[in-house]
């Protein structure tokens, strides 16, 4: 019996309530019974392998205690490692490697269920080193498979995919396709874990592949439900929908309820995405029916708290809560101290959208009783946030800033945990590339020296040849030729593919050292850019709330006017950090459309008019162009609003800055825009580093404003992937002109 195959509780994507289904390992048979002296009387089950274990000798008795043993994996480990250490004796004296390594193997499933990975993993090895040598290809393809459990569990998540592949590679052999297609969709599980959504869905189809070639029909519905899920968190929602409805139509068909239940959650999360609230209600209510049907406890607090969630957002408050009441009554009943606590936060929202400040005040009260066993650093960081929003409006402003900052604490942790797992999961990615490129490089090793060793048998066996045959020595001499040619051939081109392995090596070497200079530039937004806005914010209204009744009101207000200033400079901040970051791991989704460039740019104006009156600098749009353009609205205005918030940065106090559209004159399908300002310019040894990864740099303006040198990184990312190009002319002293080209429509 291998262990290869975890059976689990089917999971229900939340709108408000986070659910983590643990993988569970089914029983064959509950025992209530004794396997060592002392303990109560066995069933039937154990007293027919004991006989069997009696009367049984070699293979035939090292399986009957293993199959003792799986009886003992979830309630007695210790009882599991016995038989299985007595199944190992019995392998040894039965000396065949097929047993050998079946007896390895149950000895690591039970370490595992004991809770000893390390131990298992030195098991599972040695159970594969025997079954190698049976070239029985299902049982070394369960050994890796077992490896990849292990590995994951353990989050080495590069050493996990390589035993996943390997066993998919033997499993195949062995024409197990099921098995198979399951070892690609954990690979796909897993680098969904580490966010790489675009790779998880390259082998999510893989498996679909293998499914549908070999008409496995009862599979298709949770790899389809997995597409669906990876598309959505890709913001592609209509292919969501559509795996979402293949799912189902499969679980239909199947008469799954279980199935269909997650089915209908799926749907009434994409209708609520795509704002079709009442369709989404109908979803989350089928949901909800099922769950109802199938006792699942669990699924029918996610249904309630959901449909609460669709009810206050359609304004119909006491559905809200009646929904949100019953899911608590059910989280509370199966112990989901998470979930409990994330749908009184809900609750409390509810009664302070409708001012009821009492039923709030009680509802926080609770959930302050149950924060210290709350394990979601979110959710407390949403209840702060409600009671600081709750005594504002009680008038009680001192408690209310004291809950402020331990909502803002939590923020900032969160924020941290967040950047440091993005950090842990770029360096992954390069592990587990480096990983591949390394099995790729080692197979081309292999086959090199296979061909090699077979010209070097071939030359031997034609000499062997010509010592006992003289008369076939012309014979042999053109054999030795023609083969000679052959494998020379191949080495050739073995040697070219080698080539160009090490070509693409040195590219992804290139790669990583932009990669590195990403997360060194990161660090460095993070370490100070990111801390100076928060130093005024903190410093400047700590003094406001220790001396104001001795401040005069000019002084307030300059100091609230610094606080403003610091607050919007945080806002650019982490909204050029947030784009750049989600432009460089591709999360970002470019829908390019017709539209009229002048409009947009004049629109983003407004939104800097402020900054631009402040100091005195007047910006004007020349536009001579009557046809639309063809791009990502949004990078494009991303792009307009960088550009002209820094040539207010760099104007002195009453400057002007131009703005002109036109034809591009290099090439008559683009449409060019010039922002053209009188400010300081640009040193002549600074020009090249502007757009530069490694080389960004940030200045302080002439009002000295504070940057973070991505704003021009993202004008090239977007620029580049709208099909433009973004160059500047600029002079020091006189000015600087900034110009980019899109496509037209």
């Amino acid at each position: 019996m291998d262990y290869c195959t975890i059976l689990c509780k089917k999971s229900y994507p939340l709108k408000k309530t986070s659910k983590h289904i643990i993988a569970l390992f089914t029983l064959l048979f509950f025992l209530n019974g004794s396997y060592l002296p002392g303990q109560t009387q066995p069933l039937t089950k154990t007293d027919s392998l004991r006989q069997q274990i009696r009367t049984s000798k070699g293979i035939d008795k090292v399986n009957s205690l293993i199959e003792l043993s799986i009886l003992f994996w979830n309630t007695h480990p210790d009882s599991a490692i016995y038989y299985s250490e007595l199944a190992l004796q019995e392998a040894k004296k039965d000396g065949s490697n097929d047993a050998l390594g079946d007896a390895y193997n149950a000895l690591g499933n039970a370490w595992s269920f004991k809770g000893q990975p390390e131990k298992a993993l030195e098991l599972y090895l040695k159970s594969k080193e025997y079954r190698e040598k049976t070239e029985n290809y299902e049982k070394i393809g369960n050994s890796y498979n077992n490896i990849g459990i292990l590995h994951r569990n353990q989050k080495r998540y590069n050493q996990a995919i390589a035993s996943y592949l390997q066993a998919s590679e033997y499993y195949e052999k062995a024409g197990k396709y099921r098995q198979q297609a399951n070892s690609y969709r954990q690979v796909a599980k897993i680098y969904n874990d580490i966010s790489d959504k675009n790779k998880a869905l390259e082998f999510a189809f893989k498996s679909l592949a293998v499914i549908n070639a070999n008409n496995l029909s009862d599979m298709k519905a949770s790899v389809y439900n997995l597409i669906g899920l990876l598309h959505r968190d890709l913001k592609n929602i209509e292919l969501a929908e559509k795996f979402y409805k293949l799912a189902f139509d499969e679980w239909s068909r199947s008469n799954d309820l279980s199935g269909l239940s997650t089915a209908y959650n799926n749907l009434g999360i994409i209708c609520d995405d795509k704002g079709d609230l009442q369709r989404s209600l109908e979803y989350y209510n089928k949901s909800l029916e099922i769950a109802k049907k199938l006792a699942d406890s669990s699924a029918m607090a996610t249904a309630y708290n959901n449909i609460g969630y669709l009810y206050a957002r359609i304004n119909e408050p006491d559905k809200a809560i009646e929904s949100y009441q019953k899911s608590i009554e059910i989280s509370k009943k199966i112990g989901q101290t998470d979930d409990y606590f994330n749908t009184l936060n809900n609750i409390a929202a509810v009664y302070l959208r409708i001012n009821r400040l009492d039923d709030a005040q009680k509802t926080l009260s609770l959930a302050l009783k149950e924060i210290s066993k709350v394990k979601d650093l979110a959710y407390k960081q949403e209840t702060y946030q409600l009671l600081s929003e709750l005594n504002a409006r009680k008038g009680d402003y001192h408690q209310a800033y004291l809950f402020k900052s331990k909502e803002l604490a939590y923020a900032d942790t969160l924020y941290t945990q967040q950047r440091i797992s993005s950090i842990a999961e770029m360096q992954t990615r390069y592990d587990t590339e480096a990983k591949e490129k390394e099995i790729q490089l080692l197979k081309k090793d292999v086959e090199l020296k296979e061909l090699q060793y077979q010209k070097q048998k071939s030359v031997q066996q034609v000499l062997v040849s010509l010592t006992l045959l003289m008369l076939v020595i012309i014979i042999g001499t053109i054999l030795i030729l023609h083969i000679n040619s052959n494998k020379n051939r191949q080495l050739a081109e073995k040697n070219k593919e080698l080539n160009e392995i090490n070509e693409k090596l040195k590219l992804s070497e290139k790669n990583l050292s932009e990669l590195n200079a990403t997360k060194d530039k990161l660090f460095s937004i993070i370490a100070h850019d990111l801390k100076n806005p928060f130093n005024a914010l903190i410093g400047f209204s700590d003094i406001l709330e220790r001396n104001y009744s001795y401040l005069t009101d000019n002084e307030k207000k300059e100091y609230i006017a610094v606080i403003s200033e610091s607050s919007q400079n945080l806002y650019r901040l982490l909204d050029n950090l947030l784009q750049w970051t989600r432009a460089q791991t591709g999360s970002i989704t470019y829908m390019p459309e017709r539209f009229r460039i002048e409009p947009l740019i004049k629109q983003e104006i407004q939104h800097l008019n402020a900054s631009a009156e402040k100091k005195k600098i007047s910006i004007t749009v020349d536009s001579d162009l009557n046809q639309m353009v063809f791009a990502d609205k949004n990078s494009i205005a991303t792009v307009i609003r960088n550009l002209v918030s820094n040539a207010i940065k760099f104007t002195d106090v009453g400057g002007k800055i131009e703005i002109t559209v036109k034809l591009s004159e290099e090439n008559p399908k683009m449409a060019e825009v010039i922002v053209k300002d009188s400010g300081v310019g640009i040193d002549p040894e600074d020009l090249p580093r502007l757009f530069m990864i490694d080389g960004s740099f940030s200045t302080r303006g002439t009002a000295n404003e504070s940057g973070t040198g991505l704003g021009l990184l993202l004008c090239h990312d977007f620029v580049t992937k709208n099909n433009g190009r973004i160059w500047v002319n600029s002079t020091k002293g006189s000015g600087s002109a900034f110009h980019f080209t899109i496509p037209l429509a």
